[in-house]
């Protein structure tokens, strides 16, 4: 089996498509982190398939290489007919759940059409492409009330989780209000609670929304975001650590009134110890998971947004217990990109640098991806960074500062879209194996 799965993972990244590809379309496009799940949703799209369509054949493709059911994900996703946000909560083990929501409200083609490139893909699999066909043939209920549920109930417990065959039973997903905050000239979709990644980003945009970081030297603005997402993750531990009873809605969290409280509380010069800021940082042990991002929009101009938890933890039963930070962004009220990453806790923190890169200093898409990327916490205090771009002396300037710091090689897997008039621009993050594609 570990043999089967070896292939499997080569052949995930084994296309025509190139790995950290670029693609420039006119009608449809998409990025995802394996070039062969990015060829299945463009096949998809280019037979009339829409953007949840594809979204539902590349996620179970993405499904293969693990071979579970028991993941999970949140959607942020652009109805164009409507020009309105919707964001979808499928948590672990809302995998297939999601996925049956996603075709039920916005797709087109035919269900089982959707799982057939991954059934295929599972060939070698022969225990986990049979699931996918009786998926396939009789819907998600075998999952959740049938055959199945005794498999997943056992891969949630293998991946460090705990569910009941009844608590798998009454499993639902839910459609879900997204966190809108605006940002000068841009309108932010991302989750809601249970997922921490919108209140982080929000939380985040509102704090640095009284500082100029377009005038800011590189060290400078790096040291202000910093900041500011030290300040988020001590209200995001504190906000997943408070019991049913406390009465702390996230709207706090991402309210004017605290983002001012700590503004006034940022040094521009010198970094802060989280423990001089008057609020002890929450122990939250984070959730190790395997997470996976991809973007899509179809021709129709339907976006879809997609931060998926490949392997089945998930924490079921807490207030908070996932970052992912799938985000779409408006400019003037018009569609403008869709994107998010693997990371973890850091995913808000690399999704936001990637939206700031853009937004403040012009890059173009691919130069926002590629930049160099860091992380804060309230805990530990060093910012984790890159050393494979991150210049010299902005290192040292941080240290001046009072920072610590820790290197590491890579940070995330950003798979982003930009939308312009007649003009899509997909972009797979340069660090890791994914691809982009249109037509």
């Amino acid at each position: 089996m570990r043999t089967t799965a070896f292939a499997l993972a080569a052949l995930l990244v084994t296309t025509p498509l190139a790995a950290g590809s670029i693609a420039v379309a006119q009608h449809a496009a998409l990025c995802t982190s394996s070039p062969l799940a990015t060829q299945i949703g463009l096949n998809v799209m280019r037979r009339g398939g829409t953007a949840s369509d594809a979204a539902v054949a590349v996620a179970f493709a993405l499904a293969v290489a693990d071979g579970s059911l028991a993941g999970g994900g949140f959607l942020v996703f652009y109805e164009a007919a409507t020009r309105s946000v919707w964001a979808l909560d499928f948590h672990a083990p809302g995998y297939v759940a999601g996925l049956t929501a996603i075709h039920g409200r916005f797709g087109k083609l035919p269900w089982k059409e959707l799982l057939a490139p991954a059934i295929k893909l599972a060939a070698e699999k022969k225990d986990f492409s049979t699931a996918l066909q009786r998926i396939a043939d009789k819907g998600s209920h075998v999952v959740y009330d049938g055959d199945l549920s005794p498999r997943v109930v056992q891969q949630v417990t293998a991946a460090g989780g705990k569910i009941s065959l009844r608590e798998l039973r009454e499993y639902a997903v839910a459609w879900r209000a997204p966190i809108k905050v605006t940002f000068h000239d841009y309108d932010i979709f991302t989750p809601p609670p249970p997922s921490a990644g919108g209140l982080m980003i929000a939380e985040e945009l509102n704090i640095l929304a009284g500082f100029d970081l377009k005038s800011a030297d590189a060290a400078r603005r790096i040291h202000l975001i910093a900041e500011a997402a030290r300040r988020a993750a001590l209200d995001r531990d504190r906000f997943a650590a408070d019991s049913p009873t406390v009465r702390t809605t996230y709207r706090d969290v991402v309210s004017a009134e605290r983002a001012d409280h700590w503004r006034s509380s940022i040094n521009p010069l010198r970094a802060t110890p989280t423990t001089t800021l008057g609020e002890a940082p929450h122990v939250v042990v984070p959730v190790s998971s395997q997470d996976a991002h991809f973007s899509i929009v179809d021709a129709a101009g339907n976006i879809a947004a997609v931060t998926l938890t490949l392997d089945g933890i998930g924490g079921a039963g807490k207030q908070l217990f996932t970052s992912s930070a799938p985000a779409i962004v408006l400019r003037r009220g018009e569609p403008y990109l869709a994107l998010g990453t693997s990371g973890g806790s850091a995913a808000p923190n690399f999704v936001l640098q990637t939206f700031l890169s853009i937004a403040i200093l012009g890059r173009s898409l691919a130069d926002a991806v590629d930049a160099p990327r860091f992380d804060q916490q309230s805990t530990p205090e060093d910012i984790a960074y890159e050393n494979r771009n991150t210049p010299a002396d902005i290192v040292a300037k941080l240290r001046e500062m009072g920072h610590g710091l820790r290197e590491t090689v890579a940070l995330g897997d950003m798979n982003a879209l930009m939308l312009e008039p007649n003009r899509i621009t997909a972009v797979a993050d340069p660090r890791r194996g994914g691809a982009a594609g249109g037509f």
